[in-house]
């Protein structure tokens, strides 16, 4: 997007630095400036928004507070985001607003503005539009766009005679038609989020107006849209209609809530700007669930040991300062025993949410959770995934923190994580968790007394058939920040993207690497130690190791979203890829200079019964022969000897071409861990070779010459090689006798071109070429 560097400065009190000095700071520190344009007393910066940061810095106030936090600058409000006392007129009716479905549209904002006058828009505003590549259309429309390149957020305004009854966000129905601004005919189907009023579509939800909403030269009224879509449905109507505009390239991103205020505010205040005689309606918010803020906690010790750095708490305020970011430090165990006792009595209610009806009203695991989100700690949702998420203890071990959890035989219980772990098991499942507070109380939220209690943990009777105990953290007296996230900064959700935001704005280039911490330092897995050893016993019958697909067309698994058509399937075998493998590489086998194609695979297979680890070897020579058994036979036992262990079953599963697959985790399930590093054998460099294969076909040719007898073999190859040029890409003897004083040399010449298909053409020439030459030697005769 391109940023306007005075629009940039209206929000920042100090000056700003040179152009070079900006554009440096930013790519150090945050976004990719790809160009500076110089104007004539301004500039222009093109600068790269990657999807991360759309929610926030698609606009000149949310680039200008990353570049106060970049310089350490003070940002400045705009008070035009603020709605006026005298703004509002009661004489101006309302306009009706509606959302047809909340998780498609989050929220809904809209006034009616009369006595607008729509004419050409001032210069200031032209020029701001014209320097980021924006053509001004009218002074309604101009600040409609002004709104969005200011805030990130898109604005529509109606003139209000074309709006009959509601204005509201539905699906619209299958058949029915929208006509674009730019004339466009659309057929929509019922899964296309619109615009519309009582009569008709009006545009398509976030992405482009129809032809019948805009603004008119004699328009005096009009109804400001100021709304949020879900990002994945705008994403999907903008590709299956071919429509990406300024707004659908926002929208689809995601935005948070808190621009649909803003951006309506700033879009009513400009008209009243520009048209000094207008009077707006109050306001009308439809908004189902409302945003709570959300807050994301770390720890000292956690921040330095994701960076590698030695920061201290002075460092790390001082970035929170500089982001604007609203912080405070708590010692968790403290604080999750004040937040329990302030919560009793809060009412109980079965599936509350954490970030919207807390404190509010809670179920037991949301309040739980809230407790340690509220204590800069974040743990799963659900009973059953904090269980799996936390670690087992003792009920004589249980501190101040600690989460006790129980079956007690009321719906619904919970045998398997649900999100945490999914599939993870839970012998006894789970359907109340309470949190430990000490003195031997648990506080809890519970059904049975419809609120939250703390009660003796032996007397309670939702405790009564306990299954566990976890702890979430082993020490919960480490002091921790818990920051309250901007609301328009969606991309901070975990400790890691606080993490990040310190390092960036203290300076990457602080960063020192260091090696990570092993737990069994120089020791590889178990699995890839057994898996060496095997491979150098393959590699030693002259093996070659392939990666094949993990998808298919064939398997006992489906994807929901397959690859292709024939990659919908998880592979149960390791043998149908591997016998993919050995035709193409039989088809290869000319320009490969093999004769007997080997080649093994390390893999994993999926069936319904779960995932497990394989090994795969086949041989092939393309005549279909079964007498490579006894190879496969004596590799087989080779195994068995350098393991000690059986190989169980029949390993060949196929005989033409031969084929054997072994299970490789039940093969290595009673050997022991590796107790030292052994370097494989088969990673000596002098035994890798690498080679550019071209992606265009060979071709084949063979000659045969004879030649007076002591000739050698070097001798002919050596003319032909020359002969034939850089095409020739292998050349193979394949016979060769003698007869009356004279030997004949037969070879294969494999030719491959780096830049096209050879014609046959081409190849003729290059043969005839070769024969004069070899004919042209003293008693030399091609037959």
């Amino acid at each position: 997007m391109k940023f306007l560097k005075s629009w940039l400065q209206d929000y920042i009190v100090d000056t700003l630095p040179g152009d070079e000095v900006v554009a440096d700071t930013l790519n150090k520190k945050s976004f990719e400036v790809e160009e500076i344009i110089s104007l004539l007393s301004d500039a222009v910066y093109d600068i790269k928004v990657l999807p991360n940061r759309a929610h926030d810095a698609l606009g000149h106030r949310g680039m200008a507070r990353e570049l106060c936090a970049d310089f350490g600058y003070t940002f400045k409000e705009d008070k035009r985001t603020e709605k006026r006392e005298d703004f509002c007129d009661a004489s101006v009716e309302s306009p009706v607003i509606a959302i047809g479905d909340a998780k498609t549209c989050t929220r809904f904002m809209g006034m009616r503005i009369d006595g607008v006058v729509v004419r050409e828009s001032p210069v200031w505003l032209k020029e701001r539009l014209n320097a980021i590549g924006q053509k001004s259309i009218n002074n309604i429309v101009d600040i409609t766009n002004y709104a969005q390149f200011a805030l990130n957020k898109p604005m529509h305004a109606y003139d209000t005679r074309s709006i009959k009854g509601t204005l509201c966000t539905r699906f619209a129905h299958e058949g029915e038609a929208l006509t674009t601004l730019d004339d466009k005919e659309l057929k929509l189907d019922d899964k296309t989020l619109v615009i519309a009023d009582d009569e008709k579509v009006l545009g398509l939800a976030g992405i482009k107006g129809g032809k019948y909403s805009g603004i008119n030269p004699d328009t005096t009224s009009v109804i400001l849209e100021s709304a949020n879509f879900a990002p994945g449905l705008i994403r999907k109507t903008s590709e299956k209609y071919g429509i990406r505009t300024d707004a659908s390239k926002r929208f689809e991103n995601g935005i948070a809530n808190s621009l649909v205020e803003d951006g309506l505010y700033m879009t009513a205040n400009l008209i009243k700007e520009l048209c000094g005689n207008a009077k707006a309606s109050e306001v009308v918010d439809v908004y189902p669930q409302k945003d709570a803020p959300y807050h994301v906690g770390i720890s000292l010790s956690e921040l330095n040991d994701i960076l590698g750095t030695e920061y201290e708490y002075e460092d790390v305020e001082s970035v929170f300062e500089r982001l604007s970011f609203e912080w405070r430090k708590v010692v968790p165990e403290e604080e999750i025993a004040l937040l329990a006792n302030r919560a009793v009595g809060a009412p109980y209610r079965l599936g509350s949410s954490v970030r919207f009806d807390s404190p509010a009203v809670f179920d037991c695991s949301s309040f739980t959770s809230w407790l340690y989100v509220h204590s800069g700690i974040s743990i799963p949702r659900m009973s059953v995934d904090q269980y799996v998420y936390t670690k087992r203890i003792e009920k004589k071990n249980l501190k101040k923190g600690d989460l006790v959890f129980a079956n007690n035989n009321h719906d619904p219980v919970y045998t398997s994580s649900i999100d945490f772990l999914r599939g993870t098991e839970v012998s006894g499942g789970i359907n109340h968790v309470g949190i430990y507070v000490g003195d031997g109380n648990v506080t809890h939220a519970t059904s049975m007394y419809k609120k939250v209690v703390t009660e003796k943990l032996d007397d309670a009777p939702r405790f009564k058939d306990t299954v566990g105990y976890g702890r979430v953290n082993d020490n919960l007296r480490e002091e921790r920040f818990v920051v309250t996230v901007p609301s328009e900064r969606l991309d901070i959700r975990i400790k890691e993207d606080i993490a990040e935001e310190i390092g960036r704005i203290l300076g990457y280039d602080k960063l020192v690497p260091i090696l990570p911490k092993l737990s069994r330092t120089g020791l590889i897995p178990k699995r890839m130690y057994y898996e060496n050893k095997i491979r150098e016993i393959l590699i030693g019958h002259g093996f070659s190791e392939v990666m094949t697909y993990s998808f298919g067309d064939k398997g006992e698994i489906s994807i929901v979203k397959g690859l292709a058509d024939d990659k919908e399937k998880l592979r149960a075998n390791l043998a149908s890829g591997i016998r993919e493998s050995l035709n193409l590489n039989l088809h290869n086998a000319p320009l490969l200079g093999q004769k007997v194609i080997k080649i093994f695979e390390f893999g994993d297979v999926f069936t319904k019964s779960g995932e497990t680890r394989k090994f795969g070897f086949a041989i092939d020579d393309g005549v279909k022969r079964s007498d490579f058994d006894p190879e496969v036979k004596s590799i087989v036992s080779e195994i068995e000897k350098l393991l000690g262990v059986p190989v169980s079953g029949d390993p060949i599963s196929s005989v033409k071409p031969c084929i054997a697959e072994i299970d490789f985790d039940v093969l290595i399930e009673t050997l022991p861990e590796p107790s030292q590093y052994e370097a494989p054998v088969f990673v000596s460099q002098s035994m890798v070779s690498h080679k550019t294969v071209s992606s265009y076909p060979f071709a084949l040719r063979d000659i045969a010459v004879f030649v007076p007898s002591g000739t050698s073999e070097n001798e002919v190859r050596k003319i032909i090689e020359n002969e034939a040029g850089d095409l020739l890409v292998r050349t193979d003897l394949f016979d060769r006798f003698e007869k009356d004083g004279k030997i004949s040399y037969a070879f294969h010449l494999v030719f491959q071109s780096f830049e096209k298909t050879l014609s046959d053409d081409e190849l003729d020439e290059i043969m005839n070429k070769v024969t004069d030459t070899l004919n042209n030697q003293n008693s030399w005769q091609v037959r």
